[in-house]
C-alpha cells in the first residue's frame, strides 16, 4: 500500500488507498472492509449501511454484504437465521412495540436464544415482561479486484458510521472516559465549555455529551507492510472538541480538527475518536 487517506467524523467515515502491485503478473486478490461491531440502539436503529459507497478509480462499483450475529465474539449467525430473525435490523425490535420478530418465537425457540445470551429477558417482580436482543452486528463488505503488474490501482470507500453516545459529568469525566488519552489542554478546554454552558444555563448540572466513532484499522496490515504514506483526520462539528488515542504526534487544524501523518506506517491497534460537545 503506498497511500492511505483516512477521513473520521460523526457524519461520514471516507478512507482512500493507493495499492501497487509490485510483481510481474497480475494479482486478483479479494479486497475486504469490516465495520466495527454494533449493538442495539434504541434511537438509532436505522442504519442498515446501504449508503456503503466504494469507487475503483473513481469509478463506482458494487460489492457483496456479508452479516452476521455475535455475542460475546462468539459467532451465533445460524442460530439466528435458524430462528428466522433478521441480524442486521435485530429483528425489529424496537422498546416502544410489542410486534417483533423475537416477541413472535415460540416459547421453546425464545428460550434456548435466551439460554444462549443471544436475547435478554427483562423481568418485573419476577415475571417476564420484555424480550431484547443481545447479539452484535458484525457487517464486512467486499469484492474481487484486479491488480494489473506496476500499476497504482486507487480504491475509494465512505459510508455514515454508527456512532456511540454517552453523557458524563464533568466530575466523572476520567473515571468514565477512560480511553480518549485526552490531553491536560484538551480537557481544559473540555472545562471551559461546560463553565461556558453553565453561565448560560445556571441550572444545569455540568454534564457533557460524548460520541464516538471505532474504525478497523489494522485491517491494512493484511496487504503488504508498511504504508508508505498514512495521513488521518479526525474531524469534529464546530462546536465539539475531538480526542483520541494515537502513537505519534497529532497537529490541530483549526478549532475542530485532528491530524497525524505517518510515513512506513504498520498500524497497531485500531482507532476510536470522540467528539465532545456541551
Amino acid at each position: 500500500m503506498e497511500k492511505e487517506r483516512l477521513l473520521i467524523s460523526k457524519r461520514i467515515v471516507r478512507v482512500e488507498y493507493d495499492f501497487r502491485n509490485t510483481t510481474n503478473e497480475t494479482v486478483v486478490s479479494e479486497v475486504a472492509f469490516p465495520i466495527p461491531p454494533f449493538k442495539y440502539v434504541f434511537d438509532d436503529m436505522s442504519r442498515d449501511f446501504a449508503d456503503f459507497k466504494a469507487w475503483i478509480d473513481d469509478k463506482p462499483i458494487k460489492v457483496q454484504k456479508e452479516v452476521r450475529g455475535l455475542v460475546k465474539g462468539r459467532d451465533v449467525t445460524e442460530e439466528l437465521l435458524k430462528a428466522r430473525i433478521s441480524i442486521e435490523t435485530f429483528g425489529g425490535y424496537d422498546v416502544s412495540t410489542a410486534t417483533d420478530q423475537i416477541t413472535a418465537l415460540k416459547p421453546d425457540m425464545r428460550k434456548r436464544l435466551v439460554n444462549l445470551g443471544i436475547v435478554k429477558e427483562h423481568k418485573q417482580k419476577g415475571k417476564v415482561i420484555e424480550y431484547s436482543p443481545s447479539w452484535e452486528v458484525s457487517i464486512k463488505y467486499h469484492w474481487q479486484q484486479e491488480f494489473p503488474p506496476g500499476k497504482v490501482v486507487h480504491i475509494k470507500h465512505e459510508y455514515v458510521p454508527v456512532a456511540g453516545y454517552t453523557q458524563v459529568q464533568l466530575q466523572g469525566f476520567k473515571k468514565r472516559i477512560t480511553d480518549s488519552c485526552i490531553d491536560a489542554t484538551t480537557f481544559n478546554e473540555v472545562k471551559n465549555r461546560v463553565a461556558k454552558a453553565m453561565r448560560k444555563q445556571p441550572l444545569g448540572n455540568n454534564y457533557l455529551s460524548a460520541g464516538w466513532v471505532s474504525y478497523i484499522l489494522t485491517t491494512a496490515n493484511t496487504w503488504q507492510t508498511p504504508i508508505r504514506d498514512f495521513e488521518m483526520i479526525v474531524q469534529a462539528e464546530k462546536d465539539e472538541v475531538a480526542s483520541l488515542c494515537w502513537d505519534g504526534p497529532l497537529e490541530k487544524v483549526g478549532e475542530s480538527k485532528l491530524r497525524a501523518r505517518k510515513q512506513d506506517f504498520v498500524p497497531k491497534k485500531d482507532i476510536k475518536a470522540y467528539f465532545f460537545n456541551f
